[in-house]
């Protein structure tokens, strides 16, 4: 009778030790995921931001130049260049938000997980591809919606074209810092590998 207790008493420790267990991994898992669950949020509002603030501020501030007067063709095709890139830029930005909101770092194996954030990197590269040529017809637009208001001596022609490569080179390094974080979420996200379930 004392081997049948002692044997019942092992496999209670046993189950406990296992609970133990699989709740010591759970906390861990738990713990280890709000580093990577707060970089994807701040990617999310990344991306929602990119969709609302090109909308926004552009008409913001191009709202003196839209007066009947400076209606022309210059004018028309300057809106039409603003608004291509702007619709460009809100449909990537909303494709990014939409490949974020796919990711489920908590119910989600790891693997899918990291699958789906590159996913993402794919489509910001896709966007990086076409930021040189965003650039360009964004401020060949906005000239144009300011043809007639605008006095294009010397200094504004050099004020517009320091504008133009700091815009292009502030937008360069940002896609690398982008990359650069994406990167060590994916890591992150595979470090979690051994305590999954």
């Amino acid at each position: 009778m004392e081997i049948e207790e002692l044997k019942t008493i092992w496999q209670q420790y046993d189950r406990k030790l296992n609970n133990l267990e699989k709740l010591n991994k759970k906390l861990v898992m738990e713990t280890l995921l709000k580093n990577p669950q707060s970089k994807l949020n701040r990617l999310k509002f990344r991306s929602i931001y990119g969709i609302l603030v090109g909308p926004i501020v552009l008409p913001l501030a191009l709202h003196p130049l839209f007066k009947i007067e400076n209606i022309d063709l210059k004018f028309i095709v300057g809106c039409i260049l603003s608004l291509a890139v702007l619709i460009y830029l809100g449909y990537s930005n909303l494709k990014a938000f939409n490949a974020l909101k796919q990711i489920n770092l908590g119910a989600d194996p790891v693997i899918e997980s990291a699958h789906k954030v590159n996913e993402y990197s794919s489509i910001m590269n896709g966007s990086k591809k076409y930021y040189l040529i965003n650039c360009l017809a964004l401020f060949a637009g906005v000239l144009l919606i300011g043809w007639k208001a605008f006095n294009f001596d010397t200094k504004f022609i050099l004020y517009m074209a320091a504008l133009l490569a700091f815009t292009f080179v502030w937008g360069i390094k940002q896609f690398r810092l982008q990359q650069q974080k994406i990167a060590v979420l994916e890591k992150e996200i595979l470090d979690l590998k051994e305590y999954e379930k």
